[in-house]
């Protein structure tokens, strides 16, 4: 890594909070003729494509389009990149089918016209992806100015995995489900392998209480059995497993 490049890190490395560090690599990309960005992390592998921690540069109007229609589970580039470690140019030909096809047409539209996608795969499970975006034609100078700066693009996105660990610990900190002490205690004796009328006898309840508790638990996680909320809530650090 050179001294002018190291230098040209150092507003991200001193950012003092996320807007500021969000801020130097969206000036970053632009030096490098990306006037669009867009950073998508899963903090954890449990966690839905829809509750990514996300910031782009994007249109709002394109952002708000691309949620609505659940276009996250058909886009080419975001399933590249949760398969892949290699980057990805955007091309037409990735667009295979018709509602892809229709998504690319539109995000043309917002000026995503040319793009390199960068796939994110973190010390600790992180997954997700980093965007570089102008309005350019799709030709070979363009390929050719994105293979000039691909060697810094893949050390900025090294970079931002380094320096995202405290904004994705705050982000998944609002995602954790709200639990109350007694459906900590439920999940805590359901991952040590206690049944239903062994849980009811512990916590000097009923059974019908005891599967009120965990029906609940179940919606909070989004699962259909208590297994896995147990496992889920295991690995989220909410309960001890013992």
């Amino acid at each position: 890594m050179s001294l002018h490049f190291i230098e040209q890190m150092a507003p991200l490395l001193d950012a003092a909070d996320e807007s500021e560090w969000f801020g130097a690599i969206a000036g970053l990309a632009e030096t490098w003729g990306f006037d669009k960005i867009l950073i998508a992390i899963l903090p954890r592998p449990t966690m839905r494509l829809e509750d990514a921690y996300l910031r782009s540069t994007y249109a709002p109007a394109w952002r708000r389009t691309y949620d609505d229609e659940g276009m996250v589970h058909i886009d080419p580039t975001v399933v590249h990149c949760l398969s892949r470690v290699a980057p990805l140019i955007w091309s037409p030909d990735i667009f295979t089918t018709t509602a892809q096809q229709s998504l690319y047409e539109e995000a043309r539209s917002y000026g995503l016209r040319s793009g390199v996608s960068l796939p994110i795969h973190g010390p600790n499970q992180e997954a997700g992806m980093m965007c570089f975006v102008n309005d350019s034609s799709l030709t070979e100078g363009f390929r050719r100015d994105v293979n000039a700066v691909l060697p810094n693009l893949v050390l900025l996105r090294d970079l931002v995995i380094d320096t995202s660990q405290r904004h994705l610990n705050t982000y998944a900190q609002t995602l954790l489900p709200k639990l109350t002490p007694r459906e900590r205690e439920c999940l805590k004796w359901t991952a040590r392998g206690k049944s239903t009328w062994e849980i009811s006898h512990i916590l000097n309840c009923s059974e019908a209480v005891v599967n009120f508790h965990m029906k609940n638990i179940r919606t909070k996680f989004g699962v259909n059995s208590r297994r896995a909320a147990a496992v889920i809530a295991a690995q989220l650090g909410l309960i001890d497993p013992g």
